[in-house]
């Protein structure tokens, strides 16, 4: 997933079938089988019931269902259950990120391993559960996860060094033998992911030996990323079946590699991956789980986008969805539409229930001023800093946010996690701004040459820091799936990187005055460049939804921040004074107050 992703994992071992020839069957909307969100599946057959685990959802109001169940007499056909496989997580994890549990039965327990953050740093670990009824309870009492690729000694079976952490696991057997099969999370960390095994015990519940790397993302489609790994035996062969790219796009894709020599030992890519990709009904398939079905059919499970309605934010959702999977000439395993039943009614904004509108304030000393449904987390108001304080962010949640100083140094509240600065570094620019990721698991920081700096999971895409630019850089926005970023300067030139698109730019600063912010809109199609003076400038798709251009105002605009439909936005002056536009609710404001430092950022709930 990385990310925020949510990724996916199977839990079975299956021999030769007579399946058809799926390669020869007429292309077919594709439909999901379960209704409503229920990313990163994973199936399990006991007895005459099929048991589907899914990563985290949100029920009712704010209640999080750490593991989503759901049950099936032919695998075709779901039922939700409304109970939580996990209910309560281990002292290590804390909630709000449970993913990719798979499920397997040792012969007097059912075990689950699943990944959750881990509370000391932020990280993805993989822990394990027990229960006695295959739909649970699980229950995990252990005060360390089991394998946490994240460079400390978290008390884990396996930290193989600092590749990011571990997630999405999946449990193997073959021929009575266990292997336990997972990501490092590398784009946790800006770097390339991989996924590895390791034996497993008989009862599913010890590693023994050392880890594997089996395969590396060194695919041009897969984008530094391979995940979800679902590992199967057809023929004698194992076949690992993964996904690639980014989870939040449509390149997002399910690929395979064979693994010859056994389930520890390296894999061979396909040089024809990758076989699943977006088509009708669906986007961005992923997190293949295998399973057989009462007629001996090979299915695989998978989740993706709904439609082409791409992102949580955007108000889409991730259903499972079912393909009949089968081997041709040579063992190349081909992918078809298997019968759907299900629908997938999407909520008003499926897992991310609706926030009143809030935003924060802050000023150069650090203050920070809550309006709204914005809650105060800290400040470093009362401490004596370095730097200035230049800039915030929020974490997606709204639990919490980072203040940045021009020197790079990070500063972290309430949920927002500290993934690094470059508060110690000698910097050839001052920061003037940060971003985070989608996810809230990383961050940028923005020089004023245009110099990157990505932590976290924030991936690096490009900069303009040896570009020699005539104007500073004043402003940045990332774009809506977090795939690039826009840079601006003072003068409003535009540079783009990633899947951040270039929609235009003014011949100068509108109205004669610098730039001095940035937003773009919930799509990645088009962005505003608001200007000191309170002029607004709109691009692509971006709506001219109005400007201060030609009203007196006390201080100068430092700041602009979008609401999350793109329909509005919100200006900042120096002073504290919000200015409202479209959709964005004015909540309140430091305008006309004392300040001890003038305001220098803003961030919206």
């Amino acid at each position: 997933m990385g990310g925020a992703l949510l990724i996916v994992v199977g839990i079975v071992s299956v021999a030769g079938t007579g399946a058809i020839d799926a390669s020869a069957t007429s292309p077919v909307q594709w439909s999901p089988v379960h209704a409503g969100d229920f990313p990163d599946p994973s199936v399990m057959h006991d007895g005459s019931v099929y048991y589907g685990f899914a990563t985290q959802n949100f029920a009712a109001g704010n209640q999080i269902v750490n593991i989503q169940t759901s049950t099936s007499t032919d695998g075709v056909t779901w039922t939700n259950q409304s109970t939580d496989a996990l209910p309560h997580l281990p002292s290590w994890a804390k909630e709000g990120n449970t993913w990719s549990p798979t499920v397997a039965y040792n012969g007097s327990r059912f075990v689950m391993y699943y990944a959750a953050t881990q509370a000391s740093n932020g990280d993805q670990c993989i822990g394990r559960a027990l229960a006695t009824q295959p739909g649970g309870p699980y229950v995990d009492t252990s005060s360390a996860p089991v394998v946490c690729q994240d460079g400390t000694d978290a008390g884990s079976t396996v930290d193989n060094g600092n590749y990011g952490g571990s997630i999405d696991p999946d449990i193997f057997t073959d021929h009575g033998s266990s292997t336990l099969i997972w990501k490092s999370d590398g784009n946790h960390v800006a770097s390339n992911t991989a996924i590895w095994s390791q034996a497993l015990s008989g009862d599913l519940t010890t590693l023994s030996g050392t880890p594997s790397l089996i395969l590396q993302s060194d695919q041009p489609w897969q984008r530094g990323i391979v995940e979800g790994p679902d590992m199967v035996d057809h023929g004698g062969t194992d076949y690992l079946f993964y996904s690639g790219s980014d989870e939040g796009s449509s390149t997002y894709a399910i690929g395979y590699a064979t693994c010859l020599a056994g389930p520890t030992a390296a894999c061979n890519d396909s040089s024809s991956n990758p076989i699943l990709t977006s088509g009708p009904g669906m986007s961005g398939p992923g997190g293949p789980a295998v399973f057989t079905s009462p007629t001996n059919q090979l299915q695989l499970a998978f989740s993706a986008w709904q439609g082409t309605t791409i992102g949580y934010l955007n108000c889409g959702l991730r259903p499972m969805y079912l393909s009949a999977l089968t081997f041709g000439t040579g063992g190349v395993p081909s992918l078809s539409p298997a019968t759907a039943t299900g629908s997938a009614a999407s909520p008003a904004c499926p897992g991310h229930p609706p926030l009143p509108p809030g935003y924060w304030q802050v000023a150069s000393d650090g203050g920070v001023f809550s309006f709204g449904s914005a809650q105060f987390y800290g400040s470093t108001g009362s401490l004596r800093l370095n730097k200035p304080v230049v800039g915030m962010a929020a974490t997606p949640d709204a639990g919490g946010y980072w203040l940045v100083a021009s020197d790079g140094g990070v500063f972290s509240f309430g949920d927002a996690w500290f993934y690094g600065s470059t508060g110690s570094n000698k910097l050839n620019k001052p920061i003037v701004g940060m971003v985070p990721s989608i996810d809230g698991h990383g961050y940028w920081l923005v020089a004023s040459d245009g110099g990157i700096f990505s932590f976290g999971d924030a991936q690096f895409y490009g900069s303009t820091g040896a570009a020699n630019l005539a104007y500073p850089i004043t402003a940045m926005a990332p774009g809506y799936l977090g795939g690039g970023y826009w840079l601006v300067d003072a003068n409003g030139q535009v540079f783009s990187f990633g899947d951040a698109k270039f929609q235009g730019q003014p011949p100068f600063a509108p109205g004669g005055y610098r730039i001095t912010g940035m937003a773009g809109t919930h799509d990645t199609a088009g962005y505003w460049l608001a200007s000191a003076n309170g002029n607004v400038a709109n691009f692509g798709n971006a709506a001219p939804d109005g400007s201060l251009i030609g009203q007196t105002i006390n201080a100068p605009v430092v700041a602009m921040r979008a609401t999350l439909d793109g329909n509005g936005y919100w200006l900042l002056g120096a002073d504290g004074g919000i200015f409202c536009f479209g959709d964005a609710a004015f909540e309140g404001s430091m305008g006309g107050r004392q300040l001890n430092a003038p305001m220098v950022g803003l961030a919206a709930v």
